[in-house]
């Protein structure tokens, strides 16, 4: 586990939930070892005072292996930071959270709770396909929703907003497939710690 800017190691938690809890902890060196069934599917956290806690999902069902290195980059908490919420996903076509977007959703509310100072700015992204207008609608309807499910669980609106952009900011190619599905993102940046 290091730090994003200065690539130096950091002492953290990393988490790996399925049915059970697996706990592993860095050291100061930033190394870790943990072990764990190599059959099902996990929510990783990695979490670090200072830090914004990194949420992946890590699916290891169709793997046969006796180790697998994972390393994580965590950004400071200052204003600026930015981070795309890989899991926060939504029924095609429209602003309706999927299930499995609560867990990284929950890491963000409990990120805030820890650091009761902090405001966020949501964003959110769609490709450049369809109609312009339809899309810059639907990023900011998604990012009405997030918005909505951190309040509803007890995070002040006060220190969360949000915009859509449609696919004004795309950070992958538009041509493909596999990178068009980068550009549909939801993020949040740190605009006051």
């Amino acid at each position: 586990v290091t730090d994003s800017k200065t690539g130096n190691p950091i002492a953290a938690v990393i988490e790996f939930r399925s049915d059970s809890t697996y706990k592993a902890t860095a050291k100061s060196d930033g190394r870790y070892t943990a072990r764990f069934p190599s059959v099902s599917s996990y929510a990783v956290s990695v979490e670090a005072p200072g830090y914004i806690g990194n949420f992946e999902k890590l699916d290891v069902r169709t793997y046969e292996m006796n180790s697998l290195e994972l390393n994580f980059k965590l950004q400071p908490i200052e204003v600026g930071a930015t981070v795309n919420l890989k899991s926060v996903l939504f029924q095609q076509s429209t602003p309706n959270l999927l299930p499995e977007s609560t867990d990284e959703l929950d890491e963000v509310i409990e990120f805030l709770k820890v650091n009761p100072k902090v405001e966020i700015e949501l964003s959110g992204h769609t490709d450049n396909r369809g109609d312009p207008k339809h899309n810059l609608n639907l990023s900011q309807k998604r990012v009405d929703a997030v918005k909505a499910y951190l309040v509803s669980k007890g995070v002040s609106g006060r220190r969360v907003r949000g915009k859509g952009y449609g696919g004004t900011k795309p950070i992958a190619d538009n041509r493909n497939e596999a990178t068009r599905r980068l550009n549909r993102r939801v993020e949040f940046t740190i605009v006051k710690d």
